[in-house]
């Protein structure tokens, strides 16, 4: 959660309370990467959401990585990490300093 509450303390002060009540319900079915799914309880139904915000940043090596949070007006659903040029298997999360914003999509309350 540390991954989220820096960038939702970073762009949307909002959206920082809903991180507390987040539980990870899911990952990703490929099993390798480190991208998550969001419900409000261990028992909530997946739900799809509507991009929110994309990043870039860098693994290791320096290859680029894709991340995109989804989301509901109620809720975050998930974040996903990605290869920007889809040939690297992503395994780690990149360390936050290496964050660059791409786009924005945030719900207005």
């Amino acid at each position: 959660m540390e991954f989220l509450n820096y960038l939702f303390e970073r762009e949307t002060s909002e959206w920082a309370n809903l991180t507390r009540n987040l539980k990870v319900i899911a990952r990703c079915g490929c099993g390798k990467c480190p991208t998550i799914l969001f419900g409000n309880t261990f028992e909530s139904e997946i739900q799809k959401g509507n991009l929110l915000m994309d990043y870039v940043a860098k693994r290791k090596n320096g290859d680029l990585i894709g991340i995109s949070i989804f989301g509901t007006e109620e809720m975050l659903t998930e974040l996903e990490f990605y290869s920007i040029d889809g040939t690297s298997e992503i395994t780690e999360i990149p360390k936050i300093h290496t964050l660059n914003f791409i786009t924005k999509n945030l719900y207005q309350h």
